[in-house]
């Protein structure tokens, strides 16, 4: 295991140094992607950070630019990548770079499931925990809700200040998270207001420990009158009673009328809870970092 994990260390390493000679050449390049492993310090947790950079980044010049957090980066990732390319070269977005927050794993998907499972679910929610509804990803092994803060922590004081040394960053940063990840991203949206700025909340998870997060945001108002957030969000048409939960939450968060929040709300016809994602990247891209046409 130890083997292993250095030899992927390694070759992170490798990939980046390769990488990082193409984008100091004259050549303007136009898709370029860098990989990176993160212990963290925090949770003791191994992170496999993706970048994606927008069109012509050159760390000679002198240009800085917004960054997206994109979880569950093992496999959204390369769905952001080929959007966010495809919408530069048409000039239908702003130029962000793009970092996708995954985990270590080649294969199985457990060591994902856990991770995101703990770091993802700001609640402690024993019924879900033990839910066999997982079984056939976990193995009979017992999931821990309820680490959300810790992993805040994480991105706070080692993902973004490792991604701002690396990169010409500004503090003008978004997160977009989907189902466990939609849940954290709402959860940020009151627990992490100087961090981000732009949220992308898709297919939400807000059935949480009895929609603990409804409780969140209404505690938040009664102590609140500005959110100063551009939020998008969206799910699928076929999700069933997660579009009824997304709608009541959009619902609250304008019935409260928070000075500074641009909100918008899209249900994404005849799509279920995986098939919606490549249509909610594009559209959450274009909402979120879109470039007005004159």
């Amino acid at each position: 295991m130890k083997k292993s994990f250095f030899i992927l260390v390694i070759a992170g390493f490798l990939l980046i140094g390769l990488s990082e000679v193409k984008s100091q050449t004259s050549e303007k390049v136009i898709n370029q992607m860098q990989e990176y492993i993160l212990k963290s310090k925090i949770n003791s947790n191994t992170y496999h950070l993706y970048v994606s950079l927008p069109m012509y980044y050159s760390p000679l010049d002198t240009t800085h630019y917004p960054v997206l957090y994109l979880l569950d980066g093992n496999y959204w990732f390369p769905v952001a990548h080929a959007a966010r390319f495809l919408l530069d070269c048409a000039d239908e977005i702003e130029p962000v770079i793009i970092v996708g927050i995954g985990y270590t794993w080649e294969y199985s998907i457990e060591p994902e499931f856990f991770g995101r499972w703990t770091d993802y679910l700001p609640f402690k929610d024993n019924a879900a925990d033990t839910s066999s509804d997982w079984k056939s990803f976990t193995n009979g092994k017992p999931l821990s809700s309820g680490g959300s803060d810790a992993f805040l922590n994480v991105l706070r004081n080692e993902i973004i200040p490792f991604i701002d040394k690396q990169y010409k960053s500004t503090n003008d940063r978004g997160i977009f998270g989907h189902s466990g990840g939609g849940i954290f991203t709402a959860y940020c949206l009151f627990k992490a207001t100087d961090l981000f700025q732009r949220y992308g909340i898709f297919s939400p998870s807000l059935w949480l420990k009895d929609k603990e997060m409804f409780n969140v945001e209404k505690s938040f108002s009664e102590h609140n009158n500005t959110l100063h957030a551009k939020v998008f969000m969206a799910v699928g048409g076929l999700e069933g009673f997660m579009v009824t939960d997304m709608t009541a939450f959009a619902d609250s968060l304008k019935r409260h009328n928070y000075k500074g929040l641009i909100l918008t709300k899209h249900i994404f016809d005849d799509e279920t809870h995986f098939s919606v994602f490549p249509a909610i990247m594009s559209r959450g891209l274009r909402v979120l970092y879109g470039v007005k046409k004159q």
